[in-house]
């Protein structure tokens, strides 16, 4: 009886533990968040109308303001220009996860994108305090600063020019500028792209 006890402790620790593997190993990873001009979003969780339309100008480019509906199950393969004063902010991209039409504004983030202001830049995009991913403003960051914040995170690529990161079905990209300085940041989650 006692060895019977023993082996269907040991089966259950081992049925356990390959569940929890086999979890890990298809996780899903951890949903970026970030901060965007005093404003949270979370990947695949937020919608855009985070950024109220009386606050926040959003326009997609050479289509003006995104006034619309996105069909269900669908995504947008372009960006919206999120500015505020003059000053833009991000790049987003949206896709509509359900199964009825949705305004393009409430559509879910699935991307975000930001550039970094330069001294040499024609126009400010991103001024230092405006972003940060995960509690993180990389304003200024050079691929070293960048290695260290991103220790918990496979890395995909560390190039001289850029530096991606995986974690699940979520992945980062810093592109550094020719003194080796954070450019551009991008998150993005995967989505089903077989949507319309």
């Amino acid at each position: 009886m006692r060895q019977m006890k023993k082996g269907l402790t040991r089966l259950i620790l081992a049925t356990m533990m390959t569940l929890s593997l086999c979890a890990c190993s298809s996780g899903g990873g951890t949903a970026p968040i970030l901060t965007v001009a005093g404003k949270e979003v979370i990947l695949g969780d937020t919608g855009a109308n985070v950024f109220p339309l009386t606050e926040f100008e959003m326009t997609i480019p050479g289509e003006g303001l995104p006034i619309g509906k996105m069909p269900g199950k669908s995504w947008l393969s372009t960006f919206m220009s999120l500015k505020k004063d003059g000053s833009s902010y991000a790049c987003l991209y949206v896709y509509n996860r359900g199964r009825e039409e949705e305004e393009v504004t409430f559509a879910t983030i699935y991307k975000l994108s930001f550039t970094m202001h330069t001294e040499d830049s024609e126009s400010s995009h991103w001024a230092e305090d405006n972003v940060l991913v995960n509690g993180v403003n990389y304003f200024g960051m050079d691929a070293n600063g960048v290695k260290e914040t991103m220790t918990q995170f496979k890395a995909l690529s560390e190039d001289d020019d850029y530096l991606s990161y995986k974690d699940g079905k979520y992945t980062y990209r810093f592109d550094l500028d020719d003194n080796g300085i954070v450019e551009e940041v991008e998150v993005e989650m995967k989505i089903d792209k077989s949507y319309h």
